[in-house]
Formats: structure tokens, sequence, C-alpha cells
């Protein structure tokens, strides 16, 4: 079926993927604005390109976790992941809780 001459029948074709990283790119793209930050200072601080920045912010690149981390910290935040399965067996946060010292 032609999908330009039924547009009714049309489906997004966007992976998950790429749906997932234009929405981190957005969320990125707010938090810089939100604390002033242009893109060519914030590449300056994590020694990249203001190109790299605007790619991760746009959605055409999606940035490992350690540029995400990266990313919020500069930006004065901290990012932090956490896996949870349905049997509770297997639970992880990264980064891992720093031990204290007594």
């Amino acid at each position: 079926m032609d999908h330009t001459t039924h547009p009714a029948k049309h489906t997004d074709t966007r992976s998950p993927e790429k749906t997932a990283t234009h929405v981190w790119g957005t969320f990125l793209k707010k938090a810089r604005r939100s604390r002033g930050m242009s893109q060519r200072a914030l590449a300056r601080e994590l020694g990249v390109s203001q190109a790299r920045i605007a790619q991760i912010e746009n959605g055409a690149s999606t940035p490992q976790i350690d540029t995400m981390a990266a990313y919020i910290t500069a930006l004065g935040g901290e990012l932090t992941l956490r896996a949870d399965f349905p049997d509770h067996a297997t639970q992880t946060t990264w980064p891992q809780p720093q031990a204290t010292e007594s």
C-alpha cells in the first residue's frame, strides 16, 4: 500500500531509540538553557565541539551514558541510573554510592 496516497493509514516509522534520543535531546537542551549556558560554553566545558552539543540536543546523535553524565554534571546536576526487575532479585544503581570512611 502506498502511504503517500493513504495518509490516514500511515504509521509512525520512527524507532523507539530515535524517539528516546529526541526526548533526551529536548531534556538536555531545556536543562542547559534554564541555566543560562550557551552550547558553545558547554562544549568548551566538555571539551567537544559546539556542533556535537547541537547534534545531541537536536536528537541527531545518541549520547553514551558517560557523555550524558558529563553533560548533566557540567550543568550542576547528577545523572543516576537505576535498574529494577520484577523479581527484585537484581537491582543496581549507577554510579554506585561512594562508601564513607568512618
